[in-house]
């Protein structure tokens, strides 16, 4: 009987290294990442540019067009016309035609050049969100995906540790004959099985680290911090004022609103294009050492074309982005309720196999005893084992659903923006 309660309580003591959360350490939490990724994502940094591009088209609207500087020179060819004493190409047997014009814009229509390029930089910045939306997106589901593989890793390490203790206990008790050989390598096949996983594991755990540091720019190595009761809150808005949050912060939905302006402008500028555009200017015409000067206009006749196919098509424009605007919000309402109904379902599993959880741990506890009494046999202990394990990796996949959920959902409404 001594020699059984000795072989329990040093079970207690080695099992005391058991599964546990990740210990608190310095690390990023999926807040930190999102706002890492926000400052230094190198697609970000690619992306930005797209901005600055458009910003070029307000200096190009800006400028009036240049000058035109026009020369004709014209010799006389047949030498009988010559003067008396001259040769090919003097200036009493040549005409030169120096002509200085501009093009007169309008002012409505520098104007309208103008307002569709700054109309042209406030859709390219919320297409600019709607790229970091969506890579925002990507590092949290990597986030998740490096975090997962850490959590498999602590049940890995707490079922070694609790074969490891096995394993311990089943040598002294068989140089005290209580245990046989088998048991003991039985114990050891596990504990050898599990030891392989997590060497796998653990390189995995570093590729995941790598790839997310990638996407948030990060030049150094990153650890993940312990998990954050804010990161993971519940969502206290009803569904209707989720979606009334949507509107106000999808970009791709601004974007497309945006577009709408574009369209305005894009009118406006088409209109006034369809005014001729008149060119005037200078002349100073020297023929045969006899200076002529004048002036020089041209005004296009609208008799045909008064650009009315472009006018046609940016009205056309125009009804095709109020339909896209009226298709973009109820898309967008249709995937806040998907991903929120989803949410609501993970965390209702997530309720349920926390139970699940606490049943499995309170079974393997009570064949660990019983087994160390004598009352069972190993099959029944590793058994019992295996589904402790298998069901901590259930749990975790569980949760990890439920986190995606969550992910999933302030990527629907566009809080994901504000996840800093």
């Amino acid at each position: 009987m001594k020699n059984i309660l000795f072989i329990f309580l040093l079970w207690c003591s080695c099992n005391m290294r058991g599964y546990t959360q990740p210990s608190p350490a310095k690390g990023i939490s999926l807040a930190d990442a999102l706002a890492l990724a926000s400052d230094n994502s190198p697609f970000l940094k690619v992306e930005a540019h797209g901005v600055k591009l458009a910003e070029s088209d307000i200096t190009s609207a800006y400028l009036r067009p240049n000058p035109v500087l026009n020369n004709q020179t014209l010799f006389s060819a047949n030498s009988q016309f010559y003067p008396d004493n001259t040769r090919f190409g003097g200036r009493s047997n040549r005409q030169v035609w120096y002509q200085l014009t501009k093009p007169v814009q309008s002012s409505a229509l520098r104007q309208s050049r103008i307002e569709l390029a700054k109309q042209g930089v406030t859709l390219a910045s919320e297409q600019f969100g709607e790229i970091k939306r969506g890579i925002l997106y990507d590092v949290a589901n990597q986030w998740l995906n490096a975090w997962s593989v850490g959590v498999h890793i602590n049940v890995l390490k707490a079922a070694i540790s609790n074969v490891d203790s096995l394993l311990i206990i089943n040598r002294l008790r068989l140089k005290n004959q209580f245990a046989t050989g088998t048991e003991v390598t039985r114990t050891q096949l596990l504990y050898d099985q599990y030891s392989v996983r997590l060497k796998n594991l653990e390189k995995d755990y570093q590729n995941e680290l790598k790839q997310l540091a990638f996407l948030v720019g990060s030049d150094t190595p990153i650890t993940l911090a312990a998990i954050e009761n804010d990161d993971w809150q519940s969502l206290t808005q009803s569904l209707p004022a989720l979606v009334e949050a949507t509107h106000r912060l999808r970009p791709d939905l601004k974007a497309t609103q945006q577009q709408q302006n574009v369209a305005d402008a894009n009118i406006n500028l088409q209109k006034a294009l369809a005014k001729p555009i008149p060119e005037v200017g200078l002349i100073y015409n020297p023929q045969n050492k006899a200076p002529y000067f004048g002036f020089y206009g041209t005004l296009p006749l609208p008799i045909f074309s008064r650009n009315q196919g472009e006018i046609q098509k940016a009205n056309v424009r125009k009804e095709q982005v109020k339909q896209a605007i009226i298709t973009a919000q109820t898309q967008i309402s249709t995937e806040v309720q998907i991903a929120y109904e989803s949410y609501l379902t993970q965390k209702q599993n997530l309720t349920r196999w926390i139970d699940i959880n606490k049943q499995s741990e309170s079974v393997l506890n009570t064949v660990r005893y019983a087994y160390l009494r004598g009352g069972t046999t190993i099959v029944d202990f590793l058994e019992a084992q295996r589904a402790w394990y298998d069901t901590q990796i259930t749990y975790n996949d569980v949760l990890l659903e439920y986190r995606r959920s969550y992910v999933e959902l302030l990527y629907s409404t566009g809080l994901i923006m504000e996840k800093k």
